[in-house]
């Protein structure tokens, strides 16, 4: 029989499965989605132009983040060689995952904001699965923002570093390029002292006050 701590923690587990598979399939289909439109035809060949978990899962990172939630799912392999203008389609491919994750947590946002429209959010509160059914969404829209906003950190190999990079000056990203060698040891010194959270909490809290308002209106 299993004890109360281990059925609880498989509860949660399940709980938050379907927002891990939501999130991490749209940000990489995002990132394969832009590629293939700026001309990386590849991404068709790779089998990444699909929703499907399968194609976008690394099973290391899939389980990292069941257990740690911090994870990865399967890079997607950009060959920039194809983009017309490289350093800007780079941008545009990075940008594309977390901000399809915040599309996602707007989404489910907007359902929840229907449900309560239409008397439904009420109904299913009070009832068990459909308490279950509110908490898989709130989880949801919850990931998608931690999602977009951890991979907005300016931290090679993250989203954000090649972001914030094209819109550097030269000597900025001089600078960037002498750091980026370091950069495994600057996220493992943020990880590890929770430094992190100071720099993803001010931003998931102001997208998720904003996406809130919507809720109250």
């Amino acid at each position: 029989m299993l004890s109360g701590g281990f059925s609880e923690w498989v509860q949660d587990l399940l709980y938050f499965l379907p927002a891990l598979l939501i999130g991490l399939s749209v940000h990489e289909f995002a990132h394969a989605y832009v590629a293939y439109k700026l001309g990386d035809k590849s991404q068709k060949a790779l089998g990444r132009l699909t929703l499907s978990p399968l194609a976008h899962v690394d099973p290391i990172g899939f389980i990292f983040m069941l257990i740690f939630k911090f994870g990865w799912g399967r890079p997607v392999s950009v060959d920039d060689r194809n983009f017309k203008k490289r350093g800007k389609g780079v941008m545009l491919v990075s940008l594309a995952g977390p901000l399809s994750n915040i599309i996602v947590a707007f989404a489910f946002t907007i359902l929840l904001k229907i449900l309560d429209l239409v008397g439904v959010y009420t109904t299913l509160a009070v009832t068990n699965l459909g308490e279950i059914l509110l908490i898989i969404l709130s989880q949801i829209i919850s990931f998608n923002i931690v999602l977009a906003v951890f991979n907005l950190i300016p931290i090679a190999p993250f989203d954000g570093y090649k972001v914030l990079y094209y819109f550097l000056p030269y000597k900025a990203k001089k600078f960037m390029d002498k750091i980026e060698p370091y950069s495994i040891y600057i996220l493992i010194l943020l990880m590890l002292t929770d430094l992190y959270a100071l720099i993803i909490m001010p931003a998931y809290s102001l997208i998720a006050l904003l996406l809130n308002l919507i809720l109250m209106i």
